[in-house]
């Protein structure tokens, strides 16, 4: 009976102990509703730049590759002129392309920043290189820079969504 008198006055205690604590949390909210919180003077992190070329990464020299591939398929674009010449460059830049191609998606895949847009292109420049008219010019090598700076400003785009959720993240925090 004293065992049983025992617990039901701990049990008393702890009920009024929960309630005192929660009626000092109610207090200190509204208390803390009525002062002006303190003005945060402690320096910010510098925002990093966002610039298209402050994106260019360690992987980004596969994208030198591409071009330098691109170069030399430009050059092979000069035996076109010749008959048997014809069919060895048009062989030659659908091997090309589908190098510059893997050599992007490696680019893209370590660095970030793809898309179709990206494979849209590709296959463009490909065609446009196939052409008879107009394969003598240097459209390849402007085509991987094109994609090159696509890339770039898809990494920027990235960057700029991450910085803008940290930040809605930290103003919850």
């Amino acid at each position: 009976m004293k065992n049983m008198l025992y617990s039901l006055q701990k049990k008393q205690n702890l009920e009024d102990a929960k309630q005192q604590d929660q009626q000092k949390k109610v207090e200190e909210k509204e208390q803390a509703k009525k002062t002006v919180p303190p003005i945060d003077n402690t320096p910010q992190k510098p925002t990093k730049k966002t610039s298209r070329f402050s994106q260019i990464k360690k992987s980004d020299p596969v994208f030198a590759v591409a071009l330098v591939a691109a170069g030399l398929k430009d050059l092979l674009d000069l035996f076109q002129a010749t008959g048997v010449g014809y069919a060895l460059v048009i062989i030659m830049t659908i091997l090309i392309f589908i190098f510059i191609g893997f050599m992007i998606l490696i680019g893209v895949s370590m660095g970030g920043g793809g898309g179709i847009n990206i494979l849209l292109m590709l296959f463009g420049g490909t065609a446009v290189e196939i052409l008879p008219g107009i394969s003598f010019l240097p459209a390849t090598m402007g085509l991987v820079t094109m994609i090159y700076l696509t890339v770039l400003k898809k990494r920027k785009q990235n960057a700029q969504k991450i910085e803008k959720a940290y930040a809605e993240q930290e103003s919850y925090a």
